[in-house]
């Protein structure tokens, strides 16, 4: 085996054996946002409420995605409030996934052999490498539209400002997903962007112990 192969290969087995792989799964993020013309947004009292009516506002999800938005509006000078009376925002959240298209490709692939040969004889662990037969694969693919809309009002019912952000991919990994879709959001709240932002998300590593 020549010292490219030979390289290629250690690298490979080290980085499945000491976890430390280099891939980061990105995602392509669209947010849109719209606020009431002539107002601008201050950070206030809220309370977060589901959107949906069919959505269940105590379900575990919903508590783990609604705990995450509270900590990034928090972190904008938000103040939680303990009901909608007191509150001078009802912020009305939803999430979810929709599938939207799928596909069957099909590629193929070359059966690589290695070896060397002496005279006649073939031996498979020498230098040479050559193409044989090819193998044909099919996969098929389905996408998804992974989103989250925010609407606030006031108590007057009053739309004040939504943000919308949607990303399409292949992963259904909801609790994954929607955390990154409301961080690229809330930046967004008061704003009045011309056209919809495309931006490109990375996903955070989880801290070794």
């Amino acid at each position: 085996m020549n010292k490219v192969l030979f390289s290629t290969f250690t690298l490979i087995t080290l980085l499945f054996t000491t976890g430390c792989s280099p891939m980061v799964s990105k995602y392509r993020v669209t947010i849109d946002a719209i606020t009431t013309p002539d107002l601008t947004i201050i950070p206030k009292t809220y309370i977060i409420q589901a959107l949906e009516k069919d959505t269940n506002p105590k379900s575990l999800k919903f508590l783990y995605h609604k705990k995450i938005l509270s900590n990034l509006l928090q972190k904008k000078g938000y103040s939680l409030s303990q009901n909608s009376v007191e509150s001078e925002q009802i912020i009305q959240f939803d999430y979810g996934i929709e599938k939207i298209s799928e596909e069957v490709q099909t590629y193929s692939e070359p059966n690589v052999t290695f070896g060397f040969s002496i005279g006649h004889h073939y031996h498979p662990y020498g230098n040479d490498f050559g193409y044989g037969s090819y193998t044909t694969y099919s996969k098929k693919y389905s996408y998804y539209n992974r989103y989250i809309t925010l609407l606030a009002k006031n108590n007057t019912g009053k739309e004040l400002w939504r943000v919308d952000a949607s990303s399409i991919g292949e992963s259904t990994n909801l609790k994954k997903i929607i955390p990154l879709l409301i961080e690229s959001a809330v930046p967004y709240i008061g704003k009045n962007p011309k056209e919809p932002i495309k931006i490109v998300v990375k996903e955070k590593r989880a801290k070794s112990e």
